[in-house]
């Protein structure tokens, strides 16, 4: 009787050895398979640390870009508060880093101030979208597209004009912070001015790096065509 529990329990364990055997050998299968080419090592490196993904990048760097481009040309009347401020378009700070946002704290006065003078409107377009360069924590986008104005049709009329839109083409730089993607930097391409982000405001005068600047309230003459293929590859 004994020597059948023995020979019961050494069946048990020769059983468990074989199935840690079996274990073992799917691991090693799945280093093989799924590792990148070359030394075991690096298989096993591969595995804990795998590759950035640049295709997601990419999307993530083009959304952000576009998110962007949009919201910095979009605002008008129906953003100001009993204040005369635009608390929604001030928050576009939140997409940039804090250098960039710096500059445009300072600029958003002038904005707000142009918006209680005139009651002009302005909404942003953006038609093409491409990315120039990529790289694990940095980017540069070229956008294109258009800024549409309106202007009360008499004072203190609801009726609005709608003016020429003007086009435009930016180089808008990101940086990824934390692992968000913010805007550093804009550089209106057609402007021939300093970067947004580089340009000085004179004193008593406008912020030099407003891109597109602002209609005189009178048609622009400047063609509203589509932008320029030059924007990169569309998205």
């Amino acid at each position: 009787m004994k020597g059948t529990s023995a020979t019961f329990r050494w069946s048990v364990i020769g059983l468990l050895l074989g199935v840690v055997v079996a274990a073992l050998g799917v691991s090693v299968w799945t280093l093989a398979d799924k590792g990148v080419a070359g030394n075991p090592g690096k298989k096993l490196d591969s595995l804990l640390d795998p590759p950035r993904d640049e295709s997601a990048d990419r999307e993530k760097v083009l959304a952000a870009g576009r998110t962007f481009v949009q919201r910095f040309n979009t605002y008008g009347p129906d953003l100001l508060d009993g204040a005369g401020k635009m608390p929604d378009y001030a928050a576009l700070g939140e997409l940039m880093t804090a250098k960039f946002r710096t500059v445009f704290d300072k600029n958003v006065g002038y904005a707000e101030e142009t918006v209680k003078q005139t009651q002009i409107g302005r909404k942003g377009t953006p038609y093409a979208v491409g990315v120039a360069s990529l790289d694990d924590d940095s980017a540069e986008l070229l956008v294109a597209g258009i800024v549409q104005f309106s202007l009360p049709a008499t004072t203190d009329s609801e009726e609005q004009v709608q003016l020429e839109p003007l086009r435009f083409r930016y180089e808008v730089s990101l940086v990824k912070q934390h692992g968000t993607w913010l805007v550093d930097d804009l550089d209106d391409l057609d402007d021939e001015l300093p970067s947004f982000g580089e340009a000085s405001i004179p004193e008593g005068g406008t912020p030099g790096g407003q891109p597109s600047g602002q209609p005189s309230g009178q048609p622009s003459g400047q063609s509203s065509g589509q932008p320029s293929s030059s924007a990169g590859e569309g998205q």
